[in-house]
């Protein structure tokens, strides 16, 4: 069996890359299941008081819109590929 590149092929590989890209860039960023940060909030202690106070810093956490979103457009790329790969077999 050999793979052969016509455009379903490579739309089912860009859906692929897609849905991989967008998972991995969320469990890299820290899986936060809601809405993307873009500063991370750290816990403090005074060293004088004894006190916790919370301290922001920029950072980036994805929410859990990167892997539905990319989830979405490769289920959207790969029903263009059927519709390609129907239209090379009726040819």
């Amino acid at each position: 069996m050999c793979f052969r590149f016509n455009l379903a092929n490579s739309l089912r590989g860009v859906a692929l890359a897609l849905l991989v890209g967008g998972l991995g860039l969320w469990l890299a960023t820290g899986a936060h299941l809601g809405f993307t940060q873009t500063s991370v909030v750290t816990m403090k202690r005074d060293e004088i008081t004894g006190i916790d106070y919370p301290e922001r810093r920029a950072g980036f956490v994805a929410g859990i819109e990167f892997p539905l979103g990319s989830a979405g457009a490769a289920i959207i790329i790969s029903l263009l590929s059927l519709a390609a790969d129907r239209r090379n077999s009726a040819a």
